[in-house]
């Protein structure tokens, strides 16, 4: 096999590893920052940005040389496993243990421990072209474009619908990494490096024993959760560890601690305070918080049944294995999305007890919008009552936590005549077209149920006081929350900066004055491919975001989602590289078909807002990136291979694509929502037509 066969399978292996790279980087990091969707846009603006900068690099490296690709080949496929043990030994060396980060330091955080595979990966693409028309070989920009997709939809592929349920992220490195390690050693041998194939063989066989050996995988995660990890679960869903510490057992889901042993106050006030209020409980519904002392305090009322809703069965596993929940014969588990249950059941519950964290992410805040109570209401009984909690100091509020606890009391005082807010460490919410009482002790009294928590204590925590001041602060005129309007998430992200002293607002226009710059200095094909980039990296975060909201698995989807854009590149790619002669029409064509897919976005997000099938999404994101597809090859055609159009397309899409994921996904969508975000693109979108149609 000759020297540009050999790099451009490399490519494809480039490929494989850097996609399964990437959606392991961004499962990581949101284990490491409790499931905050932010730092997905984070990790990908940081990889594509660095990524774009690597390829203009590779535009300015004369020596073009098999020997310094297949050393940095290896380099980039050995590099991941440092990368993902860096990012977990280095998180709570920085950041103080169990600290919540502010947005800057987390850019940061990312930023640093994410470029260098970044800048490999955009490097050696362009670099790879270059290497082989030094060596004679006949490939062009757009056939480099086509294979690098090939290697990208290989890893989608083999990541989310086959390694991500049986294998471990050390092992899928392993796995994805070993095409490229194989030809970046078939290169140097081809060269005859032979001091440089000692120093790969062995670096290699010291990747394997470590990316394979589970004990040091286990070991890279005690920085985060202490020694004393009992079992560790990489589900699907999330990544669940249970510790144990002084006899303590604790259950983490991402990062975040949902479950403590010896916390009966927490389990009889969720519990106690809405199903005290009740006379007859036919069936109660548990989202979340059924392990530990919750059921058989919900069993004190002799309810016919009690269903708890869990997503991740692994959790399950890991509570029943540790004897953390051993349910009883009226207790049914049910696994599934807590919500999506809620939304098709038909069965009628007396009481729906929500324990879950707070809504800081967009898959909480889901279970606090005005859709998901209208759901809670549905399947209530008459005179039913809807529970949950949020975290709330009882002398003082803050302006952000007050319009917080105002959008999501607004929003569920919308579908219950009557809402009961009772102060503690969490203001607990009770919601219900019944009335209800704030006297807790004189209804368990009535119902002969004793407790040990709420007996003795609850006078001296909820007083008359309390009450009147959490009530007192509610404001009236704040937004209430929806889907795709999540007001609360809009709050969060104000609240992430003013906890820290901190504004966007430099961020913002720093981004902007990079943007300018950097347009005005490039082609105006490049801008196309910019913009292009933009949009298509704009709409996986409208796509991202959007299924959060509606189905919240993102954790497991995320990797489809990528799939499902690169799956549409490579068709049209394929189609651009036929159709390149036709010149600017094409781009024009393209252009227009991205605006009609934006704008169906726009119509659905404003007027229609109904649950999309899962499929729907895959498929628009597909198509869409299919029509922007065949920009690249068209675009390159028309500057000229003599010209080397590659460095500069590659960069102007990479940081396009990285912009776009910021804007998008980190800025536009939590302060303004979804619907403004698809206008910023379609006004994008029509600006590069302009330039286009000017000539």
């Amino acid at each position: 096999m000759n020297i540009t066969s050999l790099i451009i399978i490399s490519v494809i292996g480039t490929g494989i590893s850097s996609i399964a790279t990437q959606i392991i980087t961004v499962r990581e990091f949101l284990s490491q920052f409790a499931g905050n969707e932010i730092t997905i846009s984070l990790v990908l603006f940081c990889w594509l940005i660095v990524g774009g900068f690597g390829s203009l690099v590779s535009k300015f490296l004369h020596r073009k040389s098999v020997t310094v690709y297949s050393v940095m080949a290896l380099v980039t496929a050995l590099l991941p496993l440092i990368q993902i043990s860096a990012i977990r030994v280095f998180r709570d060396s920085i950041f103080i243990h169990g600290e919540s980060p502010g947005f800057y330091p987390i850019f940061f955080f990312i930023l640093t421990f994410s470029a260098p595979y970044a800048f490999l990966i955009g490097f050696l693409l362009p670099y790879s072209l270059s290497v082989i028309k030094r060596w004679g070989g006949e490939f062009t920009s757009g056939q480099l474009y086509i294979t690098d997709n090939i290697g990208d939809i290989t890893g989608g592929i083999l990541f989310s619908f086959i390694l991500v349920y049986f294998l471990s992220p050390f092992q899928i490195i392993v796995i994805t990494s070993s095409l490229l390690i194989l030809i970046s050693l078939a290169l140097v041998i081809h060269v005859r490096r032979y001091l440089l194939l000692g120093v790969g063989v062995v670096s290699v066989a010291v990747f394997l024993y470590f990316g394979l050996d589970k004990d040091f995988e286990l070991a890279t995660l005690e920085n985060q959760y202490g020694p004393d990890i009992v079992s560790y679960r990489e589900s699907p869903y999330g990544r669940i560890v249970l510790t144990k510490e002084r006899g303590q057992h604790t259950i983490w889901e991402s990062g975040t601690p949902t479950y403590s042993t010896f916390n009966i106050i927490a389990a009889e006030e969720k519990v106690h305070y809405p199903l005290s209020q009740l006379d007859h409980i036919d069936a109660v519904l548990l989202v979340g918080g059924g392990i530990g002392e919750t059921v058989d305090e919900a069993l004190k009322y002799a309810p016919r049944r009690v269903d708890y809703v869990e997503l991740d069965p692994a959790l399950i596993t890991v509570a029943r294995t540790s004897g953390l929940l051993d349910p009883k014969g009226k207790v049914t588990i049910v696994l599934a999305d807590g919500r999506r249950y809620i939304a098709q059941s038909r069965q009628r519950y007396s009481a729906i007890i929500l324990d879950l964290p707070e809504p800081d992410t967009f898959q909480v805040n889901r279970f606090y919008t005005s859709e998901f109570f209208s759901y809670c209401k549905r399947i209530l009984t008459q005179d039913g009552i809807l529970s949950f909690s949020l975290l709330a100091n009882p002398n003082y509020l803050s302006e952000v936590r007050v319009k917080k606890l105002s959008s999501i009391y607004n929003t569920v005082k919308t579908h219950f005549s009557n809402v009961l807010l009772i102060p503690g460490e969490e203001v607990y919410f009770l919601a219900s077209d019944g009335e209800l009482s704030a006297d807790i002790p004189l209804n368990l009294r009535r119902k002969s149920i004793a407790t040990s928590y709420i007996e003795g204590f609850y006078h001296g925590n909820v007083t008359e006081e309390r009450i009147r001041f959490i009530n007192d602060s509610i404001d009236s005129d704040e937004f209430v929350n929806t889907d795709l309007r999540p007001r609360v998430m809009n709050v969060m992200f104000q609240e992430w900066f003013k906890k820290y002293g901190t504004s966007p607002n430099w961020f913002i226009l720093l981004l902007i004055v990079v943007i300018v710059v950097y347009v005005s200095v490039i082609r105006k094909e490049e801008f196309v491919l910019f913009s292009t980039g933009f949009a298509v990296m704009g709409v996986e975060m409208l796509i991202l975001f959007s299924f959060q909201v509606l189905y919240g698995y993102i954790y497991l989807k995320v990797g489809v989602v990528i799939t499902s854009f690169l799956l549409g590149l490579l068709p049209g790619a394929m189609l651009g590289n036929r159709w390149k002669g036709r010149g600017r029409d094409m781009l024009i064509k393209a252009e227009a078909g991205m605006i009609l897919f934006l704008m169906a976005y726009l119509v659905w997000v404003a007027f229609y807002q109904s649950t999309m099938p899962e499929l729907a999404f895959f498929l628009y994101g597909f198509f869409f990136s299919m029509v922007s597809g065949f920009q690249f090859p068209v675009a390159a055609d028309i500057i000229g291979e003599e010209r080397s159009p590659a460095a500069g397309l590659l960069a102007a899409d990479l940081v396009g694509a990285g912009a776009g994921t910021l804007a998008i996904g980190t800025l536009l969508i939590p302060l303004l929502g979804i619907q403004a975000a698809v206008v910023a693109l379609i006004l994008l979108k029509a600006a590069s037509t302009v330039v286009l149609l000017k000539g």
